[in-house]
């Protein structure tokens, strides 16, 4: 068994996956190997507790686009504001409890760590209207125009029902035949660090 180990670096702040391409030699034959590695955006935030003296001369300062986005969410899942904000806090966002005098708004920061910005205070700032939780108002907030965009979206997409369609058996397409790829025994390097990286 080869063990490799592996350090990921954010340039700048983006949604798109990671992914690990390479390629070897097994015997006689050249395999080429694509693996998307589990390093999303919310991984390089570091949740952080604000006070209201640290949020709010921040929060003022960003007075608006790009540096401070406002959205207004449709189709959001229905769903409890403390179950929202254990969402926030599973994507490494710390709650501010106490900051927003409305029991049904949620306050939340995190610092954000990346090659362009070095570490960057993103704040969060999320409106709710308990008739209607399919419907919010969110504010995001940070010093870099890239970081509040990406953010904001990454947020949003966790928030957001996504409806799916179905198909009947009878309209399904027959799929694809696959191509056969070669067997790759398991003591193999790149099925072992596939299954490390699954």
């Amino acid at each position: 068994m080869v063990q490799c180990p592996l350090e990921v670096v954010y340039l700048r702040p983006s949604r798109d996956v990671a992914v690990l391409d390479f390629s070897y030699k097994f015997a006689t034959n050249m395999v080429n190997v694509k693996l998307r590695l589990p390093a999303v955006l919310n991984k390089f935030l570091q949740p952080i507790q604000v006070s209201a003296e640290e949020f709010f001369p921040q929060w003022r300062s960003l007075s608006g686009p790009p540096l401070k986005l406002q959205e207004v969410v449709k189709g959001a899942r229905p769903m409890p504001l403390p179950e929202m904000a254990n969402l926030l806090s599973s994507f490494r966002i710390m709650i501010c409890p106490g900051l927003d005098p409305n029991p049904n708004n949620l306050v939340a920061s995190a610092t954000f760590y990346s090659e362009s910005t070095r570490a960057m205070l993103c704040l969060v700032r999320i409106e709710t209207d308990p008739a209607d939780r399919t419907q919010l108002r969110m504010t995001l907030a940070s010093g870099d125009p890239t970081l509040t965009f990406e953010l904001k979206e990454f947020i949003k997409e966790q928030l957001i029902s996504i409806p799916t369609a179905h198909r009947s058996p009878a309209s399904a397409a027959a799929p694809p035949t696959a191509q056969p790829s070669p067997q790759i025994p398991p003591n193999d390097p790149a099925a072992i660090l596939a299954s490390l990286l699954s």
